[in-house]
C-alpha cells in the first residue's frame, strides 16, 4: 500500500466513528432526553432559590 491509499483508509476510519458517535448521541437524547431536561430543570430552579450569604 502507498501512503496515499494509507491516508484514505485513516480518513474512512475517522468518518465511520463519527457516524457512530452521532447515531449514539442521537439514540441517547431520543431515549433520555425527557429525563436529561427534567433534571436540569430542577437543578435550575434549586439554584434560583439560593440566595447569597453576607457575612
Amino acid at each position: 500500500m502507498n501512503r496515499k491509499s494509507k491516508r484514505g483508509i485513516s480518513y474512512l476510519e475517522y468518518a465511520l466513528l463519527a457516524a457512530l458517535v452521532g447515531i449514539v448521541g442521537a439514540v441517547g437524547v431520543m431515549k433520555y432526553g425527557k429525563a436529561i431536561s427534567e433534571f436540569f430543570n430542577a437543578l435550575g430552579s434549586k439554584t434560583a432559590e439560593v440566595t447569597p450569604s453576607t457575612k
